[in-house]
């Protein structure tokens, strides 16, 4: 675990209940998505970076750039990080924010990389498999590696499942020099 996923899990942990206590979730996802793209801004970077901006200035910076779309509560977060020199975290956050609300709402999501493009049916297969095996709502995202010679794995928050033909044959590799 980095450390910045770890000083940045409180934010996103405080974040996510506020979202809670107003029902807000989708606005927060969009604000702290809007944040991050602005953060990761190689301009914005510079500004972040720089010992002759304070923590304050930095923090009205990213609110002005914000525009009127934010709330009150949404200013006193973006000053709170930046009182705290943890505008930088704002990637970090909101990716953390993401796994909340989706945990919270029941829903996850599976990247399953194959050394093919699945087909509509096998998609449609492994999204009820992994909706029995996960109880939840999966979405799907599909990535190709053909360094997995065929097969596919799967990745669901915690869970992975390889059923690669590389797996396997690093697997058989294994037991026959052993």
């Amino acid at each position: 675990m980095s450390d910045n996923t770890t000083a940045a899990r409180p934010y996103a942990q405080a974040v996510f209940e506020t979202a809670q206590a107003d029902s807000s979730q989708l606005k927060w996802s969009e604000l702290l998505s809007f944040l991050t793209s602005v953060v990761n801004n190689e301009a914005m970077n510079e500004a972040l970076d720089s010992p002759h901006i304070g923590a304050v200035e930095k923090g009205e910076l990213l609110i002005e750039v914000c525009g009127g779309e934010i709330t009150e509560a949404n200013r006193n977060f973006v000053k709170l990080l930046a009182e705290n020199g943890r505008l930088k975290l704002l990637p970090e956050i909101t990716e953390l924010y993401e796994q909340l609300r989706a945990k919270a709402e029941s829903k996850i999501e599976a990247v399953v990389t194959s050394a093919y493009q699945l087909s509509d049916a096998q998609q449609k297969a492994m999204i009820e498999a992994l909706k029995k095996k996960l109880g939840c709502d999966v979405t799907l995202v599909t990535e190709i590696d053909e360094t997995l010679i065929g097969g596919a794995v799967i990745r669901a928050g915690d869970l992975v499942i390889d059923g690669s033909v590389h797996a396997k044959l690093a697997d058989l590799a294994q037991t026959l020099t052993h």
